[in-house]
């Protein structure tokens, strides 16, 4: 008894010796213990104590009512420690992802414990066992071939500490930035819960429950008031933060007529196209949400955006164009001023919902030729936050799931709508998707009109998006790069087979719906007749750029196939019918051109493409055909397009509209040309 006390004695002897050699340096100095900072810069500049009274402010910055940093400074250390969690969560999730891919499966081993099990079974052994301490050791210094001496601890310590700051933070010495609530950092994977479910948000109230579980009880208050919208001490910038100067063209209006605007803007042109959510936007409106709303370059630029389509809405008069046509244009400004922001910061939902309202805004004032490098980055955002993807087993609310959807299709029409436009690439391939399409009666009924009998439903944007399917198809099988080099077979084969579809999508719409130049006069006074005439403009242009490819050759299509394909098995008749099915689309859509609202300026610069496109297409028809029976009937739809083209010329000069009546009055010429040339031969 007495060996083992005598040893414990010399053991405790040495242990101060070591103790002892550790903290006094070589020159013999006692090393001065280093204090953390414990007070806001205010009260250590003026020597005074720093009481935190409330969780914004200490005590005497509260009285003064000036900003006060020590929160700041925990509130950073709270955000690094979480962020540095989220990353360490994401990556096991990643190793058990690729583990199980080849073959090991973590989620029980032999004995039947969960991976989770023996992560606790492991933290247990290891703090209660100190020979389980002494194999860890042991195990950790095989990493290393150098023996660990007693004197090195401090400096191993330091080098451990160093090299996991490596691998989870940012080389930056600055605070990570806010994360947005729509990366997947905040998604707790299955291998933690230790439950059979998919996982689950850390955002919602089960996440809660467990980061407070795992925190042993503690308060996650400034997390998720961090997390609010109303608090805006930080932003949702990246690494390039401070590198773009912020710059607004026109301060913010009062809040009453904001909330006009966005009105205004829900009312007459979301209910059209939902890129916004009525109460994420109507949030922003709020006083405490809307100071300090340039740190967020996502909101912001969305609450700009809208603001400048709530201004053009308004104009009902084009005599009286100029002054809220300015206002728009200068809110414009300020969202394409935070453009860098939002492209090269952290995305999130706000971000996307931005551009494309951006893209938007645009098309409807003719200005179409950035849209093409918004919609790409539109695109390659939504992968970053994982819209293209289905949501089974996320813990979103059901209508945060459908609101993102709609963004997603939104972004995914405007991409085919673009590239068909002006012949660019497809920004998004339906390989890389497996969203679902809308709900086809979602719950807050936005873009569903009832039938006559009152019996039934049809979603106006939910088959807008079955369109653009289709669209992306034209594409791939007839004007890609790949297309362009198949046979004159092939491509016939790809008409006929994109006719059907079209046709198909057609018969699945109610009748009383279907694309006809009259179906429209049912719903002149309908909030959605304006989407249901973008339908049938979208449908009539669908068609013409299916069978535009086989209608320039005409009479010689089957002869052309025979001789250069030595083809007697002759494709489906309607492809011999590409040159008048053409022509009667391009007919169908001048013909509705009197239903688009004069009203709305934004809308018409969105719809007014498909008009002209008809007339391209019909004065193409006659210079291939100039003694047609129909000509005469096809030059007067062509100069009634120019017309209406004509009438929206504003006070001010307007490259958009000056291009478009250019384009116009050289499709008539080209026809009048052909038909009077014609005429003449015929007489000669």
């Amino acid at each position: 008894m007495n060996g083992v006390l005598n040893n414990q004695a010399r053991g405790d002897s040495t242990l101060r010796q070591h103790s002892s050699q550790l903290s006094r340096p070589e020159n013999g100095h006692t090393r001065k213990r280093q204090r953390k900072r414990k007070a806001c810069d205010t009260c250590r500049h003026r020597k005074i104590k720093c009481e935190v009274t409330t969780k914004s402010k200490c005590s005497f910055c509260s009285k003064a009512n000036i900003p006060c940093s020590l929160v700041d400074y925990r509130r950073q250390r709270e955000l690094r420690n979480q962020n540095m969690v989220d990353r360490l969560e994401t990556n096991i999730q990643r190793m058990e992802a690729h583990f199980q891919k080849i073959g090991f499966n973590l989620g029980e081993d032999v004995n039947g414990s969960s991976l989770f099990d023996r992560f606790q079974q492991s933290d247990e052994s290891s703090s209660s066992s100190p020979a389980g301490n002494a194999d860890f050791i042991t195990d950790a210094g095989d990493w290393n071939s150098e023996p660990i001496h007693l004197d090195a601890e401090q400096d191993l310590a330091a080098d451990t500490q160093n090299l996991y700051r490596t691998l989870v933070e940012p080389a930056s010495d600055e605070v990570d930035p806010v994360i947005a609530k729509d990366l997947p950092c905040f998604y707790v994977p299955r291998c933690f819960t230790d439950t059979p479910n998919a996982g689950f948000s850390t955002l919602s109230s089960e996440g809660t429950k467990w980061i407070t579980h795992k925190m042993e009880g503690a308060s996650v208050d400034n997390l998720q008031s961090f997390l609010s919208l109303g608090l805006h001490q930080g932003s949702n910038r990246g690494p390039l933060e401070g590198l773009f100067a912020d710059k607004a063209f026109s301060p913010l209006p009062p809040k009453d007529e904001i909330i006009l605007l966005v009105n205004d803007y829900l009312q007459q042109f979301n209910s059209l196209c939902p890129v916004f959510q009525p109460s994420s936007l109507l949030s922003l409106c709020e006083e405490n949400n809307l100071q300090g709303l340039l740190n967020f370059p996502g909101r912001w630029a969305s609450l700009n955006v809208v603001l400048a389509i709530g201004y053009m809405v308004r104009i009902k008069n084009t005599s009286i164009v100029q002054a809220d046509r300015q206002k728009s244009w200068l809110f414009m400004k300020n969202a394409l001023a935070v453009l860098n922001e939002l492209c090269f910061g952290l995305p999130d939902l706000w971000t996307v919902q931005a551009l494309v309202g951006m893209i938007l805004f645009l098309l409807g004032t003719l200005s179409n030729q950035p849209c093409g490098y918004l919609i790409s980055s539109v695109m390659r955002i939504c992968h970053v936050i994982r819209l293209e993807r289905s949501d089974n087993g996320s813990a979103l609310s059901p209508e945060e799931l459908e609101q993102r959807r709609r963004v997603f299709w939104i972004a995914y029409c405007l991409d085919k709508e673009i590239s068909l436009r002006v012949g660019t690439p497809l920004a998004q391939r339906d390989d890389d998707m497996d969203v679902l399409l809308p709900m086809e009666v979602p719950l807050d009924n936005i873009g569903t009109l009832s039938t006559t009998n009152q019996q039934g439903t049809f979603n106006v944007f939910r088959s807008m998006c079955e369109l653009a399917l289709i669209r992306s198809q034209v594409y791939k099988h007839l004007y890609s790069v790949r297309a362009a080099d198949r046979p004159l077979v092939e491509m016939a084969a790809a008409v006929e087979m994109l006719n059907q579809k079209l046709q198909e999508w057609k018969d699945s719409i109610p009748v009383e719906f279907q694309p006809e130049s009259r179906r429209i006069s049912a719903f002149p006074k309908s909030p959605l007749a304006v989407t249901l005439l973008f339908l049938h403009l979208s449908y009539f242009n669908c068609l013409i750029t299916i069978h535009r490819v086989t209608a320039v050759w005409g009479s010689r299509l089957g002869m052309d196939l025979i001789e250069r394909n030595s083809v007697y098995n002759l494709p489906h008749p309607v492809v011999f019918m590409s040159k008048s099915l053409c022509t009667n689309a391009a007919t169908a859509s001048i013909n509705l051109l009197k239903y688009i609202p004069q009203s709305n300026i934004t809308v018409i610069g969105i719809l007014i493409y498909y008009p002209i496109f008809a007339s391209k297409t019909l004065s193409s028809t006659i210079v291939q055909n100039p003694r047609d029976t129909s000509r005469i009937y096809h030059i007067q739809l062509i100069m009634q397009v120019e017309t209406f083209v004509s009438s929206l010329v504003l006070d001010t000069p307007n490259e958009g509209i000056d291009g478009l009546l250019k384009d116009c009055a050289e499709y008539r010429s080209l026809a009048e040309t052909a038909v009077r040339e014609a005429t003449q031969i015929c007489r000669g």
